[in-house]
């Protein structure tokens, strides 16, 4: 039998130069991402909950609502005044006792505390060698928002809004929000949010719950990647030594 060690050696070549231009598109790619990424860069970090107050404090809102009705409060006060009041002053007294109650729960809580049961919490991070500026955030549905910013100072808006503005976010500075939503859980998330700033956008992750196999395979995503990444390279590989194969036979069909 002869062996024909030419085209092995050509075969070896031809592998050699193909893994020379892999690495090679590898580099550039590298270089490229190098030269042309922005020193600027907020990434965003987003968790979505389901929050529920304790049933006893939902049944004392209740019980606190039944006792500050008008009625009963009149009734009241009239039997303790024993005839000392006027209709008008036991009416000035019931408004003022009321009063406190009604700022409470005046909007946008006056179907109650249990109608913002959505929450999404973000957290923002300049991780880039400038400062960021103009940052937008432009959420899934109004909500009612809560901003602390690098130095733990509060904001706290007092109507819902759909759009939150920050000026500017130093070189690893923090802002986080909570956003308290009406709605429902599945659609709000299904929106999504976008955020912004004046070079760009930011790199958002969502923050999700797993357990089982999905929680392994979220734990171990980027190790997951890796091994998909070089099962790819390899894979290319066989397909190119296949095809070089087919090659090398066709142009030599009579070489045993």
């Amino acid at each position: 039998m002869i062996t024909n060690k030419g085209n092995e050696t050509l075969n070896w070549e031809k592998i050699g130069k193909f893994l020379v231009t892999l690495i090679g598109c590898l580099a550039s790619i590298t270089a490229i991402y190098v030269a042309f990424k922005n020193d600027t860069k907020l990434e965003a970090y987003l968790t979505y909950d389901y929050q529920t107050y304790p049933r006893q404090f939902s049944d004392r809102i209740d019980k606190a609502d039944d006792k500050l009705k008008y009625g009963d409060l009149y009734d009241g006060i009239k039997s303790i005044a024993n005839g000392t009041l006027t209709h008008e002053q036991i009416d000035k007294v019931v408004n003022l006792s009321q009063a406190p109650y009604h700022y409470m729960f005046d909007g946008p809580f006056k179907k109650g505390l249990d109608n913002y049961q959505v929450r999404l919490y973000v957290y923002l991070k300049n991780t880039g060698d400038k400062v960021v500026k103009d940052v937008h955030i432009k959420l899934p549905a109004k909500g009612l928002v809560h901003i602390r910013d690098d130095s733990r100072n509060d904001t706290v808006m007092d109507e819902p809004t759909s759009s939150v503005e920050i000026p500017s976010i130093v070189q690893n500075g923090v802002y986080r929000l909570w956003v308290y939503f009406e709605g429902d859980f599945e659609e709000l998330k299904r929106e999504g949010v976008h955020i912004g700033y004046s070079d760009g956008v930011a790199h958002i992750q969502v923050h999700e719950g797993f357990v089982g196999l999905d929680a392994k395979v979220a734990r171990y995503s980027h190790e997951l990647m890796a091994v998909l990444a070089l099962f790819a390279i390899f894979l290319l590989l066989a397909v190119y030594l296949l095809f070089s194969s087919d090659e090398n036979t066709d142009a030599n069909p009579g070489t045993s």
